[in-house]
């Protein structure tokens, strides 16, 4: 019996035995329920630890999906959590997700749930997923996402997109039924290199150690080197010759990011290609915009992670790359040309307006007038001689000679006569200075030019209106001397282009320096905003800009600091005191800083910019950046006597010279072409003519 009992005890071991052997035996075959059951567990405690506050969401498959049932979602916690659940087809493209199904991944991008879990078996549909979510930005990138792993996720065309999951677990089934959890090795994957990184190892049992998991590794980058392409522009980038480096507001904040972040930017020139042509369709696929700038190209070719150069927050770009918070807000406006009223030649008659110059040539005609009229009333009044104010007050008086007959002009005895001819004494020696009529407005005009009489007149009517007409000649002199003064002490006026209406007006041609300055008048609701954008052009030749410029053949459009260095370049060759910057400022656009698209760090360059902001940094660095670039052009020192304005005064005499030279050019054609051919002239005797036209004045 006792033998009996120990072989009973024998057998029963080896049943026992064999029995946990063929359970073994079953694990190892990973039989579905078994790792649903595993998987389940696992996916359980991870959600747990993930500590969800609003909301997740799954997205899985029909080899998956029973795994998502009660006891499932009851393990995030006490606390009743949102959630979504999307089953897809092992058939489904999911490049091109249905309507439904992007409907559901806006949902809960809107909610910003906490995790993402995404247990799909086939690799393929899940690097479309996942393709579709980074160009659509359908979903939050930055948040935590729970994936399978597949080795077809990790293909080399992949690796931009697990620099923005960088939050990314990875869970893999190992042969001995436990599993490894990874996640993308974080900063090394923004030096090219992707790699895993392992986590734990997990199995059925044991905890999740939840520290471990979703680590935010953004905020310190380990002095990786990363690649920052910049294009020159003042004052945000700028090259300096002294210091070999660039320097710039830009450059120092991509500095303090550094060293906020921990990472070394290295710099680069931007290049882009001429052979790309970067045309991003819009939602609909039916209208083109045309980008020039060569940072997006270099962002969108992801052969840099950060871009710098004075980029504008245009919605165009948002489709390519993702744009920091505005670190500044820019005035752009239009660089013209500047035109003077410096009319030096024209400087002698600006004292006084066209109508005034009508009125003082109008009032010598007048005064003259009176003067004579004067003259004429004083010698009929007294009786005096007044043969010689008019033919007709001669004829009535009766004292004409009779001109002789024109064949007694050969006769000797009357040229005998007419040489020995003397004036009685006491002719003309009643006459007066007003008493010719070519006479009056020759002293008259000398008056107002401050030259003296050759003597008073005799009579007194005649006296009283010289001194009235002196006191007019020294207001009038003192008002022009008093214009004229004031004309060559201030500077000249200048005639400036300030707002987009006078810039219509002008006709001048309109440039920009890339499409989308010009695309952005034509999407403009204002309609004088629309016709500047129709009349501008894209600027392809920078060739001598500023001197074009100047020569009104075009305007240019940029920041206003740009359009400072512009003009302040140029002042060595004397070009930019003919440049204006446009007062009217067209938009205060915000400037930004551009990254990768959809790029990890963009929330810590966006707080890390906020303090600079908010603790004055960017201010005071973009003070320093344009301290010597001055905002209006140096005007003219007021009390400066230069030659410009001088010139007028030699023109002025120049004119005097003319007229001299002209009139003696005509009293010499007068004598040569009437004196000279007059009957009685005669070369060997002149008295002879001049007595003769005393005594018939009009023959």
């Amino acid at each position: 019996m006792r033998w009996l009992w120990l072989l009973g005890l024998l057998v029963a071991h080896v049943s026992l035995t064999l029995a946990k052997g063929w359970t073994g035996l079953s694990r190892h075959l990973l039989p579905l329920d078994f790792y649903q059951a595993d998987l389940k567990e696992l996916l359980q405690k991870i959600l747990w630890a993930a500590n969800v506050k609003r909301c997740f969401g799954v997205i899985t498959d029909d080899l998956h999906y029973p795994i998502y049932d009660r006891i499932y979602f009851e393990a995030v916690g006490r606390r009743l959590v949102p959630f979504y659940v999307v089953r897809v087809n092992a058939s489904e493209d999911l490049r091109r997700l249905p309507g439904e199904l992007e409907l559901v991944l806006r949902a809960i991008k809107a909610r910003d749930c906490d995790l993402h879990v995404i247990t799909i078996l086939n690799g393929w549909q899940v690097q479309g997923l996942l393709r579709f979510v980074y160009d659509n930005r359908a979903l939050n990138m930055q948040g935590k996402f729970l994936l399978l792993h597949d080795s077809r996720l990790f293909s080399p065309d992949m690796l931009h997109l697990w620099t923005v999951f960088v939050s990314s677990v990875f869970l893999k089934r190992q042969l001995d039924n436990r599993f490894q959890i990874s996640t993308v090795a974080f900063p090394e994957i923004l030096s090219g290199v992707l790699a895993l990184k392992n986590l734990a190892l997990w199995e059925l049992g044991k905890r999740i150690n939840g520290s471990i998991l979703f680590v935010d590794n953004t905020s310190d980058l380990m002095g990786a080197a990363l690649p920052v392409a910049v294009v020159e522009h003042v004052p945000m980038v700028q090259w300096s010759n002294t210091t070999n480096s660039y320097q710039g507001v830009e450059v120092e904040i991509m500095n303090a990011l550094g060293q906020a972040l921990n990472f070394q930017p290295v710099y680069y020139q931007a290049n882009g290609s001429e052979a790309t042509d970067w045309e991003q369709d819009d939602a609909f696929g039916e209208n083109k915009t045309h980008i020039d700038s060569k940072l997006i190209e270099e962002l969108a070719l992801h052969s840099a992670r950060f871009a710098i150069g004075d980029l504008h927050l245009f919605e165009v770009y948002l489709r390519l790359v993702e744009l920091s918070l505005p670190h500044n807000f820019e005035c752009l406006t239009f660089l013209t040309p500047e035109s003077s009223m410096d009319n030096s030649w024209q400087t002698f008659i600006l004292p006084f307006s066209g109508g005034m110059w009508a009125g003082v040539l109008l009032s010598l005609f007048v005064v003259g007038t009176v003067f004579y009229a004067i003259s004429f009333l004083n010698a009929i009044l007294t009786g005096s001689d007044h043969r010689g104010f008019s033919r007709c007050c001669r004829r009535s008086r009766g004292g004409r000679l009779e001109p002789p007959d024109p064949s007694t002009y050969r006769r000797l005895s009357f040229r005998v006569a007419l040489s020995r001819y003397r004036p009685p004494l006491g002719v003309g020696k009643h006459r007066d200075l007003f008493d010719d009529y070519a006479t009056c407005f020759l002293l008259t005009y000398s008056m107002l030019l401050y030259v003296s009489l050759p003597r008073m007149p005799r009579n007194w009517p005649l006296r009283v209106l010289t001194g009235w007409y002196w006191i007019y000649c020294i207001l009038l002199v003192a008002t022009y001397r008093a214009s004229f003064t004031a004309i060559l002490a201030n500077p000249a006026e200048r005639v400036t282009i300030d707002t987009l209406e006078d810039l219509l007006r002008s006709g001048i041609p309109l440039k920009a320096g890339s499409a989308e300055n010009r695309q952005f008048f034509l999407d403009a609701t204002d309609e004088v905003a629309q016709k500047v954008g129709a009349k501008m052009d894209v600027l392809e030749n920078n060739d001598d800009l500023t001197a074009r410029i100047a020569k009104g053949e075009c305007s240019y459009y940029d920041n206003e600091f740009y359009l400072r260095y512009m003009r302040v370049g140029d002042e060595s060759g004397g070009v930019g005191s003919a440049l204006h910057i446009m007062r009217e400022c067209v938009v205060y656009m915000p400037v930004v800083l551009a990254m990768e698209k959809n790029s990890a760090l963009k929330k810590r360059v966006d707080s890390s910019l906020q303090h600079m902001i908010e603790g004055g940094l960017i201010a005071k660095w973009l003070k320093d950046a344009v301290k010597r670039l001055p905002a209006e052009a140096p005007a003219q020192q007021e009390a400066l006597m230069n030659l410009n304005k001088f010139w007028s005064s030699f023109v002025a005499l120049g004119i005097g010279y003319v007229a001299s030279i002209l009139a003696l050019l005509v009293e010499h054609w007068h004598f040569r072409r009437i004196i000279m051919r007059h009957p009685m002239y005669d070369v060997l005797n002149p008295s002879l003519y001049y007595n003769f036209k005393r005594l018939y004045p009009d023959e």
